[in-house]
């Protein structure tokens, strides 16, 4: 509880003012707003006019004003569209001319009142027709100050259960992008976020969490989308400090300044006075009384907007449902699943303003939805989201709410984007992304870029020519179909069945008892006792013979030498595990070949499915993303020649899901994306070599980890070997861990 300021998101890393600021010089006497109140439903148009006078006598004012078309001459393609290029139409309607008298010091509103009688049209998402109002001043004759305002000719209502624009009942379906980059800035990167959602089918956006610049709400205004506008007043940041006076205060002015900022726009639908401020208290778990102290606060400041704008009804504090009946509509944020039971039973209009798994969903969470495949790659993980998603929008969205978003299509739906890097054989670095190659010039407005680096962002508006706009994942594609103006449409996803788990029928044991050579005080000793490896040194006539390779001696192979001559002649299994480092040189004496190790590390394995041993070891067996404590059951990899003679059974897997579960939002997608493209050299961690008549396995997996869940693996990894260690169990996975919100997802 250390900020007492409405915190935003994702912004505090960014260092002084990161918009453009204008100074405007005004005459004397000008108008200092204009705010356009259109009443659809009445065939009324009313302005209410400020005017001002800072000079030290009186004047008489004359205003008269005009309506205008706002002609959009923006392309269609990649390049010309997300440009400014418009110009005033014909004239749409003439305002009834008024003479004012300003006092010295006055500032007087005017109220300004007109029939629009068919001559302005309507704007809709379909339809975004725009409008300019030039009010003109003059004193004694001479034009002094001309204000313009854009507005749409629109009226938004709510009826029951659901919202009204222009009379016809309309469902919001949209997107929320946190701020995670200065590239948020750009209009072109805005332009190409509602590209998207207009492709998906969507009609509805919602600058998360912050005032967002003033760009995002122009182009929403032109390209017809609906915009739920929010403050900053950020409660999953976990930093609001509601004990304070003053946080209350700042956020009623930024709320006020928000309304008298964007109550213009006519693709403003409602406000959001605050997100998941439920968070603060899940966090701090306050007695009762000071919870109701926190909830009556922030009900005052949901009774800030119809003071200001009284032409829009719809106010949330999204996520808080509705403060116990105080806000005219229900919000609740949704995780995996679906839940038609939470939806409550009442006549007013119902927001699931975020939803699904996308950036909390670990692979167990999605198992049931995909089975293994939540496990193997960035795509199949996707696929499980596009599932869950699909049979929300058709049994949920689409029958009961009247406005539904995923949690960022444009972070989850999509994939991250390899802006100006196309060489996988190496990491990025600071030569690759996209330059612009000319330099920054002082007081140009907008956004002006030295570099954008590759995969800090989803789209490509034009920049690296060799990649498309953006490039859809199956959650796209499934929330697409589900959308389909005829319906839900056939998808790929457009199906669940609970995925039950199916255990591996592991081979009859061969080997009852094993030879172990090396460190019998040691940490592998140690494992293999935990395990139920029944080690006995004196048992010269067993078939599997277990070699410390970080610690085994030369006299430890001479004193064994026989015992491995017969398995060698006779047949066995020799396994040789490398922990660490490079294995002792008397090792190397056993070997077809070199044997090379390269540092790696990574949190999950996979089997490999053409051998006998590693198709029994599915991904679910060798994932220790979860695990306490050093995650990375894999310090190095096996390479070299010796891979030429051996086949594989267990090598690191396509996707380390710690990159993923254990990293902030903010780069959680572009590591693991990065990660999958990465080119490696050929690699394993554990192979199978020809040893004459028996068999050799090399493992590099790290045995220094003991654990419930390390045990169970290497259970597991025996029973593959037909290694009698008793049964094999399910893996162990920590259930007392303390839930983050951030991380895990949200809570009822």
């Amino acid at each position: 509880m250390s900020a007492t300021y409405p915190p935003g998101s994702n912004t505090s890393d960014l260092i002084g003012i990161w918009q453009d600021v204008f100074l405007q010089a005004l005459p004397p006497v000008h108008v200092d707003s204009v705010f356009a109140k259109p009443a659809v439903d009445k065939n009324e148009l009313e302005f209410e006019v400020k005017l001002v006078n800072q000079t030290r006598h009186s004047n008489s004012v004359h205003l008269s004003g005009i309506i205008k078309e706002w002609v959009n001459h923006a392309g269609n393609d990649i390049v010309s569209a997300p440009e400014i290029n418009w110009d005033l139409g014909k004239t749409a309607l003439r305002l009834k001319n008024v003479t004012v008298l300003l006092k010295p010091g006055e500032a007087k509103t005017i109220i300004i009142k007109t029939k629009v009688e068919g001559k302005l049209k309507l704007w809709s998402p379909d339809h975004p027709n725009l409008y300019t109002v030039l009010f003109n001043t003059r004193i004694n004759g001479k034009d002094i100050d001309c204000k313009t305002e854009r507005f749409g000719w629109r009226q938004f209502t709510i009826k029951d259960k659901f919202f009204y624009l222009n009379g016809e009942k309309i469902q919001a379906f949209g997107d929320l992008q946190h701020p995670f980059g200065p590239y948020i800035t750009s209009r072109r990167f805005a332009w190409a976020w509602y590209k998207m959602i207009k492709d998906f089918g969507g009609n509805a956006v919602r600058p998360h969490a912050q005032p967002w610049p003033r760009v995002y709400y122009d182009l929403a205004d032109e390209m017809g989308l609906m915009v739920l506008d929010e403050d900053a007043l950020f409660g999953s940041s976990i930093a609001l400090n509601l004990e304070e006076d003053i946080t209350w205060k700042r956020t009623a002015q930024q709320i006020t300044r928000l309304i008298l900022r964007d109550r213009n726009h006519p693709s403003v639908f409602g406000w959001s006075v605050g997100n998941e401020i439920f968070a603060i208290a899940l966090l701090n778990k306050p007695t009762a009384d000071v919870a109701k102290v926190w909830d009556d606060k922030l009900a005052q400041l949901a009774q800030l907007p119809p003071k200001l704008d009284p032409t829009r009804v719809v106010v949330t504090s999204d996520g808080d449902k509705d403060l116990d009946g105080r806000l005219p509509v229900w919000s609740k944020h949704f995780g995996h699943g679906l839940k038609l039971d939470q939806l409550p039973a009442i006549n007013k209009p119902e927001i699931v303003g975020e939803f699904g798994a996308t950036y909390y969903g670990k692979p167990r969470e999605l198992f049931p939805f995909v089975g293994l495949k939540a496990y193997g790659s960035y795509y199949q993980r996707n696929e499980a989201l596009a599932i869950d998603l699909y049979q929300n929008v058709v049994q949920m969205a689409r029958p009961f709410l009247a406005y539904f978003s995923p949690s960022e299509v444009c972070w989850f739906g999509i994939e991250h984007m390899n802006l100006g890097y196309h060489d996988y054989s190496r990491p990025p670095d600071e030569r690759d992304g996209i330059f612009p190659g000319k330099p920054y010039e002082e007081g140009k407005p907008g956004y002006q870029y030295e570099r954008i680096p590759p995969y800090v962002t989803t789209f490509n508006p034009g920049l690296d020519p060799q990649l498309p706009l953006y490039k859809p994942l199956p959650l796209f594609e499934a929330l697409k179909a589900a959308l389909h103006k005829n319906g839900p449409a056939p998808s790929n996803w457009d199906h669940y069945q609970d995925t039950a788990w199916q255990r591996p029928a592991y081979p009859a044991a061969i080997y009852h008892k094993a030879v172990f050579i090396g460190d019998t005080t040691g940490r592998l000793a140690t494992l293999l006792t935990q395990t139920g490896v029944d080690i006995n040194p004196q048992n010269d006539k067993a078939s599997l013979i277990i070699i410390d390779g970080n610690k085994v001696t030369a006299d430890d192979l001479n004193r064994h030498k026989a015992l491995i001559d017969n398995v060698r002649k006779n047949g066995g299994l020799v396994w040789i595990l490398v922990s660490n480092g490079q294995p002792s040189g008397p090792v190397s004496e056993l070997l077809p070949a070199d044997l090379k190790f390269m540092p790696f590390q990574t949190t999950a394995l996979q089997g490999d499915s053409t051998n006998a041993a590693g198709k029994l070891l599915n991904l679910r067996d060798t994932y220790f993303s979860e695990m306490d404590g050093d995650k990375y059951i894999l310090k190095q990899m096996i390479t070299g020649n010796i891979l030429n003679h051996s086949s594989i059974i267990l090598k690191p897997a396509k996707t380390d899901w710690y990159l993923f579960s254990g990293a902030p939002e903010n780069r959680k997608c572009a590591q693991i994306v990065l990660y999958e493209h990465l080119k490696r050299p050929p690699n394993a961690a554990l192979i199978d070599i020809p040893f004459d008549a028996a068999c050799m396995y090399i493992c590099a997996v790290d045995y220094n980890i003991i654990n419930p869940q390390t045990i169970q693996f290497w259970k597991k990894l025996f029973a593959a070997a037909a290694i009698n260690t008793g049964r094999a169990n399910a893996t162990h996975v920590n259930g007392n861990k303390k839930h983050d919100l951030l991380m895990d997802g949200p809570v009822n």
